[in-house]
């Protein structure tokens, strides 16, 4: 999650629930579309935007739904995109840390040889951000030879829909998705899915309904939404919510299901894992205080054998999304291992 957004994203209906005004506000601001608020700054970024569009290969919009909704998804395909990943971090007692990086590649070679992908891996974003923000992992497995595909959730960057669900519906968006894929060609071999936090726990719900999702790599996921809504904002701004009891969140989310349509029982995540026939490499900070790594211990205690967990201590919630080392190469030959073992 980002916590800048996220902040945003919730103060106003906070205040108003501590002023005693009625918790729908609240409710409503759980699942609102963050792009409603206009699109992260990467995507507004007129040059970034170019950049990405020459890195892609392929970009598509996919119906989806319902509720109805279009996602737009990029491709990548292999091949040597000289790409440098330097990354500094610098926690705070308070568990927010700080993450500068110097971050640059090339673009694709047109007259480079043609590299046949080993297999297909879908890159899924954390809350309120968009795809775009997961282009590191999405050129580091297209280096290593992965056709990779970045998606805009529902609700985020440049994809429509009016609410986010926390995976209840994102996950029979993800099928589509793979569908059209399909339709189109471009699922070469096994298929495998990273996410990041929100988009960790869509991957694991997908692969719990869809049997072609072949590996799961999660980093920092939640394995019950309602309960991390409330420790995120809790352990972010505890002085804005101390006067919100758990009661008042309870009733919140309840409203918000209503007000989205969805049932939370559909977004459980850890019901979702207990289901799965394929294992998952999950990695989480041990200074994670928002979503905080016990998740990933619950979720690795239901995952199908052969399934691992890392807790990383030098990491936080936001320093773990962006970094690539130590984890790439691990995460690079778990997929090796697993989805090229499920080609064969």
């Amino acid at each position: 999650m980002n916590t800048r957004l996220w902040t945003g994203f919730l103060m106003t209906g906070l205040c108003l629930a501590l002023s005693g005004c009625a918790s729908a506000v609240l409710a409503r601001r759980m699942v609102q579309a963050p792009n409603a608020n206009g699109a992260p700054r990467m995507v507004r970024d007129p040059k970034m935007a170019e950049i990405l569009k020459r890195t892609y290969s392929q970009e598509m919009l996919v119906p989806v739904g319902p509720p109805g909704a279009v996602l737009s998804v990029a491709v990548l395909e292999p091949g040597d995109y000289g790409m440098k990943h330097e990354l500094r971090l610098m926690n705070k007692p308070d568990g927010s840390g700080q993450a500068t990086y110097n971050f640059n590649w090339q673009f694709p070679n047109p007259g480079a040889p043609r590299v046949s992908p080993k297999a297909t891996i879908v890159i899924l974003h954390g809350i309120l951000v968009s795809k775009e923000y997961m282009i590191h992992w999405a050129i580091y497995l297209a280096q290593k030879g992965y056709r990779t595909v970045i998606v805009d959730l529902r609700g985020h960057g440049a994809s429509t829909g009016r609410f986010v669900t926390f995976g209840a519906v994102e996950r029979t968006d993800m099928r589509q998705v793979l569908d059209e894929l399909s339709r189109r060609g471009l699922v070469a071999g096994p298929v495998g899915v990273l996410g990041v936090s929100y988009g960790a726990a869509v991957g694991l719900d997908w692969a719990a309904i869809d049997p072609r999702v072949r590996s799961v790599v999660a980093l920092e996921p939640f394995s019950d939404p309602r309960r991390a809504i409330v420790q995120f904002t809790r352990g972010y701004m505890p002085e804005q919510v101390k006067g919100i009891t758990d009661d008042q969140f309870a009733s919140a989310e309840d409203q918000a299901a209503h007000i989205a349509n969805f049932r939370w029982s559909d977004a459980d995540v850890l019901r979702a894992v207990q289901g799965l026939r394929v294992p998952v490499l999950f990695y989480h900070g041990r200074d994670d205080t928002w979503i905080p790594p016990e998740h990933s211990v619950r979720l690795m205690a239901a995952a199908p054998a052969g399934s691992l967990l890392t807790i990383l201590p030098d990491d936080n919630h936001m320093t773990l999304s962006v970094r690539l080392d130590p984890i790439a190469q691990q995460v690079a030959t778990w997929f090796d291992a697993h989805l090229q073992a499920r080609a064969r």
